[in-house]
């Protein structure tokens, strides 16, 4: 097979909501209790001619792509795709999850429930919201039956295989040998590699916000984020990790589309609640003997409360700094709203119009420095903050 993966933090993503003239396929809704584990039902015709070609098509990706033994993320997916089918068209459905060694970020789906992850995409994903936005849109491939779909309009297969062959497979034939099912299951793993088209994509992303929405587990905005990441990449230049994403350079289309659905549903676009790329956190630390607050962002220190203050410790002090910092965060909060202000010989940190922390003289005496010095370090290591997140996740 000459295509390679690659998707961008998920190439083989997103494009949300079915295209104009797209079929229509009804909105999956949350399932009982007894339907998330279901007594597995006698296949139907077109289930065995799925899972046979599957197991065909995932022998011939497996020939050239190294499936990892006993990956410890492993549970991790296998987790989050029991968590998603029960809210999908075929709760029923098994699926075969296996971890590629493959530095590309990729993941991709094959009838009869094969789900692949790569291990750089496993890497790259910042959360389990985002590992699932991935999982929800391959699964989608899956309950959908585009491959079957791409089948039936694709002219290479009745090139290839012939139309009594292809109308064999398609009806669900008892009479197909061996030879014909290995045959269509080496053009479904291209078609795979190479995503089932843009009606697929977007169908697929459609259908995965709304999985993902109805799991009530898994933020919806993920998918989002994911669709960034697809378009920063697309955008990027000699990228070796593109592969044949290259020529799909529709990321930008596909980021838009996310947003309208997610507005639609009525989601707040909190992009940090899945990316986790600005946090603020903090702790003790001791300095000269003293127990004293320490506040980071990303890790890095933005100030550090040394005295007592309105009867909080400086430990408490940085904490509450912290959690008012981390809860504006979360709510899409701008550099452009954080700034100083003088409060008498102090000064105040303001994150859209609160203070989430105030740099007194005697924690500048403690620290034998200024006040404005203090606070002009703080705002240094603020706008270093979103300096990197917006360089990072830019596109």
């Amino acid at each position: 097979m000459a295509a390679r993966f690659a998707l961008a933090i998920a190439a083989v993503l997103f494009c949300l909501g079915p295209a104009v003239g797209a079929e229509q396929t009804p909105t999956p809704t949350a399932q009982t209790e007894q339907a998330a584990s279901p007594a597995q039902p006698e296949l139907t015709p077109e289930e065995k001619r799925d899972a046979d070609i599957g197991k065909s098509a995932a022998e011939e990706l497996e020939k050239e792509f190294k499936v990892a033994a006993d990956s410890p993320e492993l549970p991790r997916i296998t987790a989050i795709v029991e968590a998603i089918r029960p809210v999908t068209q075929k709760p029923g459905q098994t699926y075969q999850i296996k971890v590629l060694e493959d530095k590309a970020l990729n993941a991709l789906s094959l009838p009869g429930g094969y789900l692949y992850f790569t291990q750089g995409l496993i890497r790259a994903v910042e959360s389990d919201d985002e590992l699932a936005a991935v999982a929800a849109h391959e699964m989608a491939h899956i309950c959908l039956s585009h491959s079957r779909r791409l089948m039936s309009r694709d002219e290479r297969y009745q090139m290839i295989l012939g139309s009594v062959l292809l109308a064999s497979i398609l009806s669900n034939s008892e009479a197909l040998n061996p030879g014909a099912v290995a045959s269509v299951g080496s053009l479904v793993a291209q078609d795979a590699l190479n995503h089932y088209g843009r009606e697929a994509e977007q169908e697929a992303d459609h259908q995965a916000v709304l999985y993902l929405t109805a799991s009530k587990k898994y933020n919806p905005v993920a998918m989002l984020t994911v669709v960034e990441g697809l378009a920063r990449i697309e955008n990027s230049e000699g990228n070796p990790e593109l592969g044949i994403q290259k020529t799909h350079p529709y990321g930008k289309e596909r980021v838009e589309a996310v947003s309208r659905e997610l507005e639609g549903l009525g989601i707040p676009l909190e992009r940090r609640r899945v990316t986790h790329s600005l946090v603020a956190d903090a702790s003790a630390v001791n300095n000269n003997d003293s127990e004293i607050g320490e506040l980071r962002l990303n890790g890095r220190v933005v100030f550090q409360p040394a005295v007592a203050l309105d009867g909080a410790s400086p430990v408490a002090r940085a904490q509450q700094s912290a959690d008012l910092l981390n809860k504006l965060l979360l709510a899409n909060l701008q550099l452009l709203e954080v700034t100083t202000a003088d409060d008498g010989d102090a000064v105040d940190l303001v994150a859209r119009g609160q203070v989430f922390a105030t740099i007194t003289p005697e924690d500048a005496a403690f620290h034998q420095n200024e006040v404005e010095a203090l606070a002009e370090k703080a705002m240094a290591t603020i706008r270093l903050g979103f300096s990197e997140e917006r360089v990072r996740r830019a596109y």
